[in-house]
Parts: structure tokens; C-alpha cells; sequence
């Protein structure tokens, strides 16, 4: 038994590190080149100043501040462009620390953008989302929340089209004085990387696995206890052949739905 409670917390951690996935290149602001974070595109130097802080931080050791220049300086945009496929789901993240300001003083600003350049043309729900979380259009920025972290999180699917997530986040004119750090951006985890994903209705049966709430055609996935998958096979008749696995733990997937089973 306690051999069977270790192999599923090791199915369980391998998961959870699949799952753990971000697309995004030193996302924690842990690396900088002559100054700058690395993988990060930096806005106009005019309009305000970055740098490394590591005294206040979220993840890691370190976080991004950005410090306006005046009073009248324009938005200073940070960037990273991030490839994406077509109908899948992705979670964006940042958290933020906003040290002083007047209330409009930190926002997201993500897009999807194509290789000739072209920005999607989003619908009004993820406009606001992708660029600010408010419930207008014309007022997307964060919470007026001084002296803590604080985490914005918006899932997304990628549209037709759109190879790219420009991946931005904005501060604006002093008095904002804004840290960053923790940002994420990696496809939402379904099916098997999904540890609250609805179980099967599977009962092994010899060398047969019954399935009872799926259809015949079905794929059937079935993934050693290391995450690796070992088989695949199509449903029929409600059951697919175990054909020559070995005894242990796997965990069998159709669609979304999963379930761990014994051998």
C-alpha cells in the first residue's frame, strides 16, 4: 500500500511540473544584461528607468521597478513576444507591486499578433482583459493597491491567424513607482495535466480496460507512471485491449477526462 501512496504522489508531482510550463524567458526578472532584464524588450528610455530590485520581490530574488521620469512622460511598455498555436487555451500572469501613484498607474496590454505584423482585432471581453481589468474600456488599470503584491490572471484561447502573444505590460507617468515580477504565460492544463479534471467511469477486466462514459472512436491514451505515454487505441465496443502492459500504475486519458488505474 505504501508503495502504491508513493508511485501516486510521484504521478502527482510529475503532473504538477508538466502543468508548471512558462513560455516566457527569464520570467521573474532573475537575469540582466548591461542593465536591462534578459529576453525583454524595454520601452522608451525617455519615459521612465528600470532596474533590478532585490529587496522587494514576489518570486525569486529579484523584481523589475520601473521608475517614470516626470510628470509628463508617456507609457513605458515592456515586452516579450511569445509563439502560441491556434485554439488552445493559454493563462496569462503578472503580479505587481505598486509603491505610489494616483490610481492609473500600472496595466496589461497583450495582444495576439501575426507574422506580417497585424494585431487581432479582439472581441470587447478579452480587449478588456488583455488590456486592463476593469469593466470599461477606457479604464483598464489595475486596482489602486498600495504596499502589497498583487496577481492578474486572465485565460485566453489563441485565435486563427495569430502565430504570437505579445506578451506587454504597462506603467505610466510619475508619480507611479511600480515593481513587476512572476509573470507567466504557458497553455492551460487539461486532461491528464488536469488534477481536477472529471475521472472516467474505467474498470480494468483481464487484459480488457471497460470504458463507460466515453463513445466508441474515442482515443484512448494510457501514460506510464512517469508521465511517458505507452499506449493508444480507439474505443470500441466500450473497451480497448491492454495488450502487453505490465503490472503497476498508469493513467489512462480520453478527451479531458482521466482516471488512474491498476494493473
Amino acid at each position: 500500500m505504501k508503495k502504491i501512496t508513493l508511485l501516486m504522489a510521484f504521478v502527482a508531482c510529475v503532473v504538477f511540473a508538466q502543468a508548471q510550463t512558462n513560455l516566457l524567458v527569464n520570467p521573474s526578472f532573475e537575469t540582466w544584461t548591461g542593465g536591462a532584464p534578459t529576453g525583454w524588450t524595454l520601452g522608451n528610455a525617455s519615459y521612465a528607468a528600470v532596474s533590478e530590485n532585490t529587496s522587494l520581490f514576489s518570486d525569486g530574488t529579484k523584481s523589475l521597478t520601473v521608475t517614470p521620469v516626470s510628470a509628463n512622460g508617456g507609457t513605458y511598455s515592456i515586452t516579450q513576444l511569445v509563439p502560441v498555436t491556434a485554439g488552445k487555451t493559454y493563462t496569462l500572469k503578472m503580479s505587481y507591486y505598486i509603491v505610489t501613484g494616483d490610481g492609473t498607474d500600472a496595466r496589461i496590454w497583450c495582444n495576439f499578433k501575426n507574422t506580417a505584423g497585424a494585431y487581432w482585432k479582439m472581441n470587447l471581453a478579452d480587449s478588456l482583459a488583455m488590456k486592463g481589468p476593469n469593466a470599461t474600456a477606457t479604464a483598464g488599470y489595475f486596482p489602486d493597491v498600495k504596499g502589497s503584491w498583487q496577481t492578474y490572471t486572465y485565460d485566453v484561447v489563441a485565435p486563427v491567424g495569430y502565430e504570437n502573444l505579445d506578451f506587454t505590460f504597462r506603467t505610466y507617468k510619475t508619480p507611479a513607482l511600480v515593481n513587476w515580477d512572476d509573470m507567466f504565460v504557458g497553455e492551460k492544463v487539461t486532461g491528464l495535466n488536469d488534477l481536477n479534471a472529471e475521472p472516467l467511469q474505467a474498470v480494468v477486466s483481464g487484459k480488457n480496460l471497460l470504458v463507460k462514459n466515453a463513445t466508441d472512436g474515442s482515443t484512448v491514451e494510457i501514460y506510464s507512471a512517469v508521465g511517458s505515454k505507452v499506449q493508444s487505441s480507439v474505443l470500441e465496443n466500450g473497451k480497448i485491449n491492454l495488450n502487453d502492459l505490465s503490472k503497476g500504475m498508469y493513467v489512462v486519458r480520453v478527451g479531458k477526462l482521466t482516471q488512474k488505474i491498476m494493473l
